[in-house]
């Protein structure tokens, strides 16, 4: 049986991904057995002639194309990339006749109507669709083809043979350029799959399937492997919260640092579960750059945007993150449900309360099915029951305009950026 996986990924900016997902998905065909061929659209001139071309050569009897984005989130200049996925399936349609399936981030979100919309045949939701892609693959080879429009839930665990890192020479060359410009690390590692919080506009939090981390022995031979195959000794660890709970991340850091020694990583973490321990740990064990997943820093705004930690241990994390000299971010969202003058200025004071290079500040949340932000934007008629949320829909409290946050920031000590990294106000 031959399979083509193809990530569909063109965006570059601020920086190029690495399509890790798609990559450990063509290994683990490739390890059961099947030939399996890549394409990655992101550097290729002419991406839908480059599909032609592969499609033509391969033959393909299965097409597993890994979605990324379906728009931009930024709702400032908001674009959808869902006219050209349905070129990419058009492509796939008219040059052969093989099965589609989905998978990728974006099927996280709207798996089914992303499925509905582009015609595909099949799905896969969440963390962990290689090895389920395994299990369709070896389904349709024995004539026993799910339903069409059917869409699988991917075990998150992490499988033994099919989770593995991909072999470097899979990837453009590009991936590997380093870029000065940018404080974290270009390589991205996601050791934990699934999340454990329960923020409002989270499409992983409704689902509340709980956090699973990398097993210590799977996770010491892909640091090697990306060590010494990739030469890789930078990486993010792109786990949506890094600190799922203190006493397993301290141990795990420690697993990072007897691992590998030299490698210089950063993560993103949560006030909800941190002790001083714990940023001693990160701090020994080759963490050089934290993303704090604030949100907001109004009390009222926590709450309501389902957030587990208070102003205080928002505070508390950053000072300790500078006793220990580790440089950190803060992203923050204004706008959520609730956001008022009050609620502005009041995180805007305990922000200046701490310390970051940066702050990232997005306006405006971007609604996704089955989340409790989704519910409320229904109850106050932002969006309607029947609207197709693949294109984009945002809630902004009535009482929020992009003007009280320029008012607000004429008080604050810091510069904050938006989500194109331009400059919104503030001071040094």
């Amino acid at each position: 049986m031959r399979i083509l996986v193809v990530s569909t990924n063109t965006l570059l900016k601020p920086l190029p991904v690495l399509p890790v997902g798609a990559g450990m998905v063509y290994s683990a065909l490739t390890a059961a057995g099947f030939k399996a061929r890549f394409l990655d659209l992101a550097f290729v001139a002419e991406p839908l002639e480059a599909l032609r071309e592969e499609l033509r050569v391969t033959g393909a009897d299965l097409i597993c194309l890994s979605v990324r984005n379906i728009d931009n989130q930024v709702i400032q200049q908001p674009e959808s990339y869902l006219s050209f996925l349905q070129q990419v399936m058009q492509v796939c349609r008219t040059c052969s006749s093989a099965k589609v399936l989905l998978g990728g981030a974006a099927m996280l979100v709207m798996p089914g109507e992303l499925v509905k919309e582009l015609g595909a045949d099949y799905g896969i939701k969440g963390s962990g669709g290689e090895a389920e892609a395994v299990r369709l693959a070896r389904e349709i080879e024995r004539g026993q083809a799910p339903e069409t429009g059917t869409v699988r839930n991917a075990d998150p665990a992490y499988h033994p043979v099919y989770s593995r890192i991909p072999p470097k020479p899979l990837f453009a060359p590009q991936y590997f350029i380093p870029n000065p410009r940018i404080k974290k690390a270009s390589m991205g590692y996601q050791a934990s799959r699934g999340c454990s919080r329960h923020c409002i506009y989270c499409s992983e939090g409704y689902m509340n399937a709980g956090a699973c981390r990398i097993p210590a022995e799977q996770f010491s031979e892909d640091m090697k492997i990306l060590e010494n195959d990739y030469q890789v000794h930078n990486i993010t660890f792109v786990d949506g919260v890094f600190n799922h709970e203190v006493e397993e991340t301290v141990e795990f850091c420690k697993l990072i640092g007897c691992t590998s020694p030299s490698l210089e990583w950063s993560c993103a973490l949560t006030p909800a579960q941190v002790t001083e321990e714990l940023i001693r740990s990160l701090k020994e064990n080759g963490c050089r750059f934290v993303d704090i997943g604030a949100d907001s820093g109004s009390r009222q705004m926590l709450r309501r945007m389902g957030k587990q930690f208070t102003t205080e241990q928002l505070v508390e994390l950053g000072h300790l993150l500078e006793h220990y000299q580790l440089p950190y971010s803060v992203s923050l969202l204004f706008g959520g449900p609730g956001e008022n003058a009050e609620t502005v200025q009041e995180t805007v004071q305990v922000v200046n309360q701490m310390n970051p290079v940066y702050i990232l500040a997005s306006q405006g949340i971007r609604v996704y099915p089955h989340t409790a932000l989704y519910h409320i934007a229904l109850q106050e008629q932002v969006i309607r029951a029947e609207d197709n949320l693949l294109f984009p829909a945002y809630y902004q409290s009535k009482d929020y305009s992009a003007d009280l946050l320029t008012d607000a920031l004429s008080a604050s000590r810091h510069i904050y950026k938006d989500m194109l990294m331009n400059s919104i106000g503030g001071r040094t």
